[in-house]
This record gives structure tokens, C-alpha cells and sequence, in this order.
């Protein structure tokens, strides 16, 4: 299969902030405010190569916050102390994330140390000034002009000047914010970067200009990216841990035991690992709700296998996997979704993810019952065959659901 790698993981990391920062249905654009910040506030200070490792840094500092409650600019947004208790340990997470993609560790350094202020009071480390990357003091300060965009009650670069000189000396350095403010001012960016409808092309403009991370073709920079972005997704629902990744083995055992050429396993494989990326866009309330949703709720949930198309339809490279993954919900019989295809019209992948993931859902933990055994989950999808599953695929799977669990 040819995917070219550097076109890929560039895409995956751009969408993924967007989904990620749409907070209860309303796109809030942070990350690509403080990437573009990041970008224009280092151009002409440091080598190009710099300007685009720190404007990918900006792109996924936050990505260490998918797990919060709530999105991470309402904590973000706030001084108490424990709001600051709650965001300590993003900048680890999202730097651990993003160490294990190909060619990411100079990004993942800068977003470890992003809240580390000029004057030792920042997190995770107190680190001081000289110890700071540039690259890290770059991406806190324009972190810093997009929480104050965020709130709403700045709209003026004079103001903005005025509530960011008081933390001069403290949060960053003098100079720095002159440059900042500079940048601000440059073709009236302040102006046209707040309201929310212009940030996508600011956002293009700039990370064309940045361009794309360049990826060897010898490594399967893409596999991993996806694991990580499977690390990501899970986090949103604390008793889904790892359920991505196993549905991807699950499913890649199946399609071997098939026999499917090489580029087919790959194709299911990696398509197991992103099918819930849709419900990134689902609320916390409804994935963690200890009691059996309504009928409205389990409507509102069923609509994260459409969300995974259209999110995956952003990413043009995989697009041979975007049925794969959001049809996992289509049942044999028709009754499925969100597409209602029946039968052959369902790809094979997404006939083998249907067992693949309600076989996982039924043996892992859920915030509303205990799990079931095994022997029951794969009794119960027996019993299922030729109405919710593809009964040739319930035959080769059967087996090696049944030797899980020994």
C-alpha cells in the first residue's frame, strides 16, 4: 500500500487539534491560534527547521488534556489552585504521546516544558529562563494571548498589551512580548485572528508556509502515529483504556487467519485503531454516564460513527480506510449505522471490526455493568451471526476469541 508518510503525519497531526478543540459542538480553534503564533513569533529568529518544530509543538501542546473532564481552556481560563493541580501533568502526557511518533522528540521537548515560566514558577519542572528552550517560551506566550482571546473580554491589541505587561519578567521575558505584540500588530493579525471564522485560512496560509514534516519512507512513521492517536482517543473515556489498540490486534488476527494479502491487514489494522476517533467530539458526560442513557443520549453516541468519517474524509491519504473504520456499527442484516448498509455492502474490515469491537466492549469494564467472560462474549456473538455479524467471518474468528481466554 503506498501511503507516503510525510504527506500523512502531517495531516493526522493538523486535524486532530481541530476535533480535539470543538468544546460542547462550538470549534474554539486554539491550538491553531497558538501554532500560528508560535510560527510567525519565531520566524526570523531561528532556522526554518526550528520554526517548524516549534510550530507543530504549538499545534499539539494540549494534547496531553484529552482526558480532563472538561476541555482544557475552561481550566486554562481559571487561577485557582485546583484547576493548576488538574493541568500539572499535560505537558508529560502530551510529550510521552508525542515522543513515540518517528522524528517527533525535538516536538515533544518543547511541548514537556510549554508552562515552565521565565522565573521558576511554572510547571512541570520550574525551570528558569536560561533553562527554558525557546521554543517552549515562544509557545507559552502566544498560549497565553489565545486564553486571553478565549475569554472574550479582550478586544483590542492595546488592552491585550496592557494584561500581558503585567506578566513580563514573570511568565516571559520582556523582549519577547515586544515581539509578540509586534506580530500582533503586523497587517492587523490581532484583528483578523479573533473572530473564530478566520482562522482557518490564517491557520492554511501559515502551515503551508511552515510546511510539512518530513518523514523517511523506511519508517512506518504512520502505524505508530495512529497507535498514538488510538492513545488519545481512549484517553477521552478512562474504561476504554486501550480498548483501540485491541481492536486492532483483534481484528489483524482475523484478517491473517483469512488470509488476506498484506496491504488488506494493514488497511484493517490501522483502521482499528482510529474506528472511535468520532467520539472525540462526543461529551464526557455521556461516555462516563453510570446509568443506562435515554434515548436521545444513545442517539447523541451513535452519532460518533459519522463522526469518524467525516473527520477521517479530512485526511485524503487515508482515505482507503474511512469506510473501514466508520461502518464498525453497520450490522449484517441492514439494522446498523450510521450508513445502513447490509451485508457485501459492508466493507470486510468493517465486518470484522463489528466483532472485534463488541467483543472487546463486552469483556472490558463499563462505567454502567461489569464485564462479561469470554466464553459469554463469544457465545453472545455467535448467537448473532447472520443478523449483526457476517457469519463466514463468526467462523475464523470464533476460534481465536475462544483461546483469548486461556
Amino acid at each position: 500500500m503506498k501511503v507516503n508518510p510525510t504527506k500523512t503525519v502531517s495531516e493526522l497531526v493538523t486535524v486532530l487539534p481541530y476535533i480535539i478543540d470543538i468544546d460542547e459542538k462550538k470549534k474554539i480553534y486554539h491550538s491553531w491560534r497558538v501554532a500560528v503564533f508560535s510560527a510567525l513569533i519565531a520566524a526570523k529568529t531561528v532556522p526554518q527547521q526550528q520554526v517548524k518544530y516549534i510550530f507543530y509543538a504549538g499545534l499539539l501542546h494540549d494534547i496531553g488534556g484529552v482526558g480532563f473532564p472538561i476541555h482544557i481552556i475552561h481550566y486554562l481560563k481559571r487561577t485557582d489552585k485546583m484547576s493548576r493541580s488538574i493541568l500539572l501533568s499535560h505537558p508529560i502526557i502530551g510529550a510521552q504521546l508525542i515522543y513515540n511518533i518517528p522524528k517527533m522528540n525535538p516536538i515533544a521537548k518543547l511541548i514537556l516544558d510549554h508552562h515552565e515560566w521565565i522565573n521558576g514558577m511554572g510547571y512541570p519542572r520550574a525551570k528558569i529562563e536560561k533553562d527554558i528552550p525557546w521554543g517552549s517560551q515562544i509557545i507559552r506566550i502566544a498560549d497565553s494571548i489565545d486564553i486571553y482571546l478565549q475569554l472574550g473580554h479582550i478586544k483590542r491589541i492595546r488592552n491585550m498589551e496592557d494584561k500581558m505587561s503585567s506578566f513580563a519578567g514573570k511568565e516571559y521575558s520582556r523582549p519577547l512580548l515586544k515581539r509578540a505584540i509586534g506580530i500582533l500588530k503586523k497587517k492587523r493579525l490581532f484583528y483578523k485572528i479573533y473572530p473564530p471564522k478566520n482562522v482557518p485560512a490564517i491557520f492554511e496560509e501559515v502551515r503551508k508556509n511552515v510546511g510539512d514534516l518530513h518523514i523517511p519512507l523506511k519508517i512506518d512513521a504512520v502505524g505508530r502515529t495512529l497507535e498514538a492517536v488510538a492513545q488519545i482517543i481512549d484517553m477521552k473515556h478512562p474504561f476504554t483504556s486501550g480498548h483501540s489498540l485491541r481492536v486492532s490486534r483483534y481484528a489483524m488476527a482475523i484478517a491473517l487467519s483469512m488470509g488476506l494479502p498484506h496491504d488488506d491487514v494493514t488497511k484493517i489494522r490501522w483502521a482499528g485503531l482510529i474506528h472511535d476517533i468520532g467520539k472525540l467530539n462526543v461529551s464526557r458526560r455521556l461516555l462516563d454516564k453510570p446509568t443506562n442513557l435515554t434515548p436521545a443520549e444513545y442517539a447523541e453516541i451513535q452519532k460518533h460513527a459519522r463522526q469518524t468519517y467525516n473527520i477521517m474524509s479530512m485526511i485524503p491519504t487515508l482515505g482507503d480506510i474511512t469506510l473501514i473504520a466508520s461502518a464498525h456499527h453497520e450490522k449484517y442484516d441492514g439494522s446498523g449505522y450510521p450508513f445502513k448498509l447490509k451485508g457485501n455492502e459492508i466493507p470486510l474490515g468493517a465486518r470484522i471490526l463489528a466483532i472485534c469491537d463488541s467483543f472487546d466492549a463486552m469483556t472490558s469494564n463499563r462505567p454502567y455493568r461489569i464485564p462479561r467472560t469470554f466464553e459469554e462474549a463469544w457465545r453472545e456473538i455467535k448467537s448473532l451471526s447472520g443478523k449483526q455479524y457476517d457469519p463466514e467471518i463468526v467462523e475464523i474468528a470464533l476460534p481465536l476469541l475462544r483461546n483469548l481466554g486461556f
